[in-house]
């Protein structure tokens, strides 16, 4: 019954606070516009700002692999050692570092949810360079 009657009054309040500010009177605009008034869409009353990506700051993406079966990941390029944990067939991000072991293999330098990895990609992957 306490929880009935507090939303009751808490409605209450919030139904006057509401009709009390619907209520006020607004005062009307007087006087002339500061700026002016635009005349069209090109007139220069709009402020120039500067961009804040310079093409300096543009980088070309990396290329992508699209696994299609399980791959194992390594914290180190040319490893056979156990591997560190396995990804299923998805597309994984590059970072863009490519290097060849002794055998020929090519091994790229991925993203995980450990940081970064090495994965020796399989013939059957995909690679999409943009």
């Amino acid at each position: 019954m306490k929880k009935l009657v507090s939303f009751t009054v808490a409605a209450g309040l919030l139904a006057s606070i509401a009709a009390s500010a619907s209520a006020a009177e607004v005062a009307p605009i007087t006087g002339t516009p500061v700026v002016g008034t635009p005349t069209s869409v090109t007139d220069t009353t709009y402020t120039k700002y500067e961009t804040a990506i310079t093409p300096a700051d543009l980088r070309p993406a990396t290329p992508m692999v699209i696994l299609t079966k399980s791959t194992a990941f390594h914290f180190a390029a040319g490893s056979t050692t156990t591997p560190a944990g396995w990804l299923s067939s998805q597309t994984v991000d590059t970072t863009g570092q490519i290097q060849r072991d002794s055998f020929g293999n090519e091994w790229r330098e991925i993203y995980t949810w450990l940081g970064k990895a090495w994965i020796k990609v399989p013939t059957s992957a995909y690679i999409i360079t943009p």
